[in-house]
């Protein structure tokens, strides 16, 4: 067991290193031997396979940069403690998260975990979690399916989807759109933010109509031709190009092929589109067909709002030259929570499950890392600091990217647009 004197200075090791701006370039060699050494295993399952790949790598490696630089300054400081990861492929679902949950617990004895990504493989893991006191850290899980009292899922990530859905939908309604098709993925996510921002929109006199459609399908061709459907009837019945929008509440190649079969509909080609964060997509983005397209309907997204900090210019720098290519956005989250786990372990002096549960809110209510916002957790253990920003897709000379025209701030429950 690790006396308390060492985790003191474990700890104060880990801020000053922080402070002082060591990252993974700092180079230390360990002053003990690695017998002496205590090592503590981290889980990380994310979708490395699958629509939400791209994604879910750029997760994994946030959390073992992380890693790295926690045990750089540990071993400057002369502490014989390091951590290490295991990482499994989930594949995105919630079978998938259950097995590489139940694998990493009987291979590696896990007690904490970095994931997974979607709320769906969340709920997949949530029993057996609690049922062996294993710690769960998703960074980008926003369920409200979630809001869960003493269970050992905790989240200190992205806000719950009940404030995006309200941001949504007030950004809808302050855009001047009266009629909404709005397309989602029939998941425990994005179910959960249509019914909540159309009601939102339905309270304010606009006229909703929902099309979910079924995960992880090669074509949505069906959906598509549905939309246009319906976008048709609301145009013919009082709508027009200008007050008539979609939504899409959905992501990664699932959303790229909805935009595509889109792009060449004379209906939804023309009118204004909103969506989800998750269309901040580098994948997207990257491909010129889906861009064009996106900028061409002025998609406007809802974004959790990472602000300018000394740890996220260095999380971005750091990563960017360990991996040659910048994170996926909302990398930071998963940095963060991995931060927060060790030093929790560092603070606990044990990384037993039963004891984590009750130190990760404390270290979490008092962090400040490379998303630029603090965290403060509620009677759920879920975040409860909520910023949104809302961007706008445009052409640029270099390719296409996101402007801010406005924000959303959780505490008041208000969005404000640029004028």
């Amino acid at each position: 067991m690790v006396s308390t004197k060492t985790v003191a200075i474990a700890v104060i090791a880990l801020i000053v290193g922080a402070i002082a701006g060591f990252g993974i370039s700092y180079l230390a060699k360990p002053t003990t031997s690695p017998s002496q050494v205590t090592t503590y295993t981290i889980g990380v399952i994310f979708p490395l396979s699958g629509t939400l790949a791209d994604f879910g790598k750029s997760f994994t490696n946030s959390v073992n940069l992380a890693v790295q630089q926690v045990n750089a300054n540990l071993s400057a400081a002369g502490i014989p403690i390091q951590f290490k990861t295991v990482v499994a492929d989930d594949q995105g679902t919630p079978q998938g998260a259950l097995s590489a949950l139940q694998s990493e617990f009987q291979s590696a004895s896990v007690q904490v975990v970095i994931g997974p990504l979607t709320s769906a493989e969340v709920l997949g893991v949530r029993d057996y979690a609690d049922s062996n006191h294993i710690v769960i850290l998703p960074p980008a899980a926003t369920a409200t399916a979630l809001r869960i009292p003493n269970d050992y899922i905790l989240r200190p990530g992205q806000p719950g989807d009940q404030f995006e859905a309200s941001a949504l939908a007030q950004t809808v309604i302050g855009s001047g759109i009266k009629y909404v098709v709005y397309i989602y993925r029939n998941d425990p996510s994005e179910a959960g933010t249509y019914n909540f921002s159309s009601a939102v929109m339905q309270q304010a006199g606009l006229k909703v109509v929902g099309i979910a459609y079924p995960p992880d399908q090669s074509d949505y061709s069906s959906e598509v031709s549905a939309a246009s459907t319906d976008l048709q009837q609301m145009l013919s019945s009082g709508g027009n190009y200008t007050d008539t929008a979609v939504i899409l509440g959905g992501y990664g190649t699932e959303a790229q092929n909805i935009f595509l079969h889109a792009s060449t509909d004379p209906y939804l080609s023309h009118v204004r589109w909103f969506g989800i964060e998750a269309l901040d997509d580098n994948s997207l983005l990257s491909n010129q067909q889906t861009a064009s397209f996106m900028a061409q309907v002025n998609l406007t997204i809802t974004s959790p709002a990472s602000f300018t900090s000394p740890q996220g210019i260095l999380f971005q720098k750091d990563y960017q030259a360990v991996y040659g290519s910048p994170p996926e956005p909302y990398s930071n989250y998963a940095y963060d929570n991995a931060m927060i786990a060790m030093l929790s372990i560092l603070a606990a002096g044990t990384d037993n499950g039963q004891t984590l549960i009750k130190i990760v809110p404390l270290v979490a209510d008092h962090y400040f890392g490379a998303t630029g916002t603090g965290v403060f957790l509620d009677q759920n253990g879920d975040q409860t600091i909520a910023y949104y920003n809302i961007l706008e897709l445009v052409k640029t000379a270099t390719g296409y990217s996101f402007k801010q025209i406005g924000t959303y701030n959780g505490g008041v429950n208000q969005v404000t647009l640029n004028s």
